[in-house]
């Protein structure tokens, strides 16, 4: 009876559900070998890189089966699953996690960087970039994942989402839309992000 009634409540309890991306740390992986990042999720696949043994601040996009979506400067590529840890630390939502955005046509970036309690934003009208404080934030939940930050002439929505960004093969855990106006003009931008190694 007592068996049963803890097999109930395990199969009642909520599971944690894991939020992407998040950095991870190869384990298991011998000190001489090297884990490899695949072309598609299956281990007969071409080998488009490698992790080193010891790697950590491996940043996983998403999840498919027993492989994890990598995301690396060189593109993204399919890493065994059973060969990452999730790194301890808060969700990329939390504002507690520096981010780095980028978008295309115009071309833009957008650094959130929560330590400083700055924003950097450079525009190709204007290649220095200039810095905001980072005042007003909405944060994510495990209900509501998306977060959003104040810009000085906007609102920056971040969004749980594959992103791409249209000109290499690098696949992003991040959407953003950048929602601006001001005097003389209404402006919106698209792009993706990535978490910013600390």
């Amino acid at each position: 009876m007592i068996r049963a009634i803890l097999l109930l409540l395990a199969f009642s309890l909520p599971l944690r559900a894991e939020e992407f991306p998040a950095f991870y740390m190869v384990t298991g992986v011998a000190s001489d070998d090297v884990l490899n990042i695949r072309a598609r999720p299956d281990a007969k696949s071409d080998v488009i890189g490698s992790f080193a043994p010891d790697a950590s601040g491996v940043e996983v996009v998403a999840v498919s089966g027993r492989w994890a979506l990598v995301s690396t400067r060189e593109g993204s590529g399919y890493a065994a699953l059973r060969f990452l840890e999730r790194e301890p630390g808060p969700a990329w939502n939390s504002l507690q996690v520096p981010l780095a955005c980028l978008g295309t046509e115009p071309f833009w970036s957008l650094e959130i960087d929560p330590a400083t309690g700055e924003m950097r934003r450079q525009t190709p009208d204007d290649p220095q970039p200039s810095t905001t404080p980072l005042t007003v934030a909405w944060l994510g939940s495990a209900r509501a994942p998306d977060m959003a930050v104040a810009l000085k002439d906007g609102i920056a929505v971040l969004s749980a989402k594959e992103c791409s960004d249209g000109m290499s093969d690098r696949r992003y855990g991040i959407a953003v839309q950048i929602f601006r106006s001001g005097v003389g003009y209404v402006d919106r931008e698209v792009g993706c992000c990535s978490l910013a190694s600390q």
